[in-house]
């Protein structure tokens, strides 16, 4: 255990991993961009949630699994160059129809997590200490389950619609058993440094992918002056993010990492969503009452999720004020929808308030993050 906890840095092969994921969720991101009379259809909404769970179950078990049972070799390697392959394979099957896709998605998701599965069954082969073992078998069997009930979907044994809602059924259960594993997996801690930084460099990411949603609503020869607010925007909820990373978490508790891990979910959807919807709505193709309303949710997912990862993993004194910090994240999303709302008509206004409203929200949290750490440090 004692080796396992001196590899505390990300490799290269994990960064190497992660850059295809962070490709298949803008891929995913596309499906937002299929509007309809000025609007994005509600099934497609949905669809977007699913997908973005999907990967990210299967990208968080691949992480947990370097985190708790790391070994650098050439088996390893081989393992993680094949499931890249396979994530390659399934990105370019997405599509918003998933009735298309019946045979690829479930396919490629049930393959990858029954090879994460036989990866700790392997890795359990040169374990010794009974808690590390408990932990390997049990995440195994959690994976062998999802991945069999998902290859039970392609089978033709009932209507589509039957077995997509047994498909999705199976990843929220690979996302809810380990939670009945808490004793296991607190007796045998995370590397909470090394999954932090896991986190935030695929969370860094995503932020690359959002840039490139700004580059999106750029044209050097019309040049739109609204791009600027929009990367203002972004800098802003970076600048939340990395605040909260790098001051306000204690990155050396002896924990599980359960809560980090379902908190990025949040973070991880309200950011692409936010970039996604800016983007239509500069383009003229989202209708001022949706834009207002995926932006609040969009934001309230970001920074409620940024507020509860602080209270979990921050000081004492942020733990004691969750409430207050969740609150907080909460009334700056309604503020920035209502603003939305009430100036929806004027395209302008809403984009220079909302990117001046959220810097200032950032220079607020890093203010408090700030004042936090330094009084726990008295």
């Amino acid at each position: 255990m004692r080796e396992l906890r001196q590899h505390s840095e990300v490799s290269n092969i994990e960064l190497f991993y992660d850059l295809i994921f962070a490709y298949a969720i803008s891929r995913i991101t596309t499906v937002l961009h299929l509007v309809h009379h000025d609007t994005i259809p509600a099934l497609y909404l949905v669809e977007f949630a699913v997908m973005v769970f999907m990967f990210w179950t299967v990208w968080t078990y691949q992480t947990v699994l370097v985190n708790r049972f790391f070994q650098e070799n050439i088996q390893h390697s081989v393992f993680m160059l094949f499931d890249m392959f396979i994530v390659i394979v399934l990105s370019q099957s997405l599509t918003p129809n998933f009735a298309s896709t019946q045979i690829a998605f479930p396919g490629a998701t049930s393959l990858l997590l029954f090879s994460i599965a036989v990866q700790y069954l392997l890795r359990s082969r040169h374990l010794t200490d009974p808690r590390q073992l408990k932990v390997a078998y049990g995440l195994a069997r959690i994976l062998i389950i999802t991945s069999v009930i998902g290859a039970i979907t392609i089978i033709p044994w009932a209507p589509y619609s039957v077995r997509e809602v047994v498909y999705i059924l199976s990843m929220i259960y690979a996302n809810i058993a380990p939670i009945f594993m808490k004793d296991r997996l607190t007796a045998f801690p995370a590397m909470f440094e090394h999954l932090t930084e896991r986190y935030s460099l695929f969370t860094l990411l995503l932020f690359g992918e959002a840039i490139i949603a700004v580059t999106e609503v750029v044209d050097v020869h019309h040049f739109d002056w609204l791009s600027i607010p929009f990367f203002l925007i972004i800098v802003a909820l970076f600048w939340v993010y990395f605040t909260i990373y790098q001051q306000g978490i204690d990155r050396h508790k002896r924990t599980a990492g359960i809560a980090l891990i379902n908190i990025h979910y949040f973070v991880f959807v309200g950011l692409d969503l936010v970039a996604a919807i800016v983007t239509l709505y500069l383009k003229h193709e989202l209708i001022g009452w949706q834009f207002a309303l995926l932006m609040t949710i969009g934001l309230w997912f970001f920074l409620g999720g940024s507020a509860m990862m602080l209270a979990t993993y921050g000081s004492h004194r942020a733990n004691e004020h969750w409430r207050l910090l969740f609150g907080n994240a909460t009334c700056a999303a309604m503020i920035a929808g209502t603003v939305i709302w009430v100036c929806r008509d004027w395209q302008d206004i809403v984009m220079v308030l909302i990117a001046l409203f959220l810097l200032g929200i950032a220079w607020w949290w890093n203010r408090e993050v700030s004042r936090l750490s330094t009084n726990t440090a008295e």
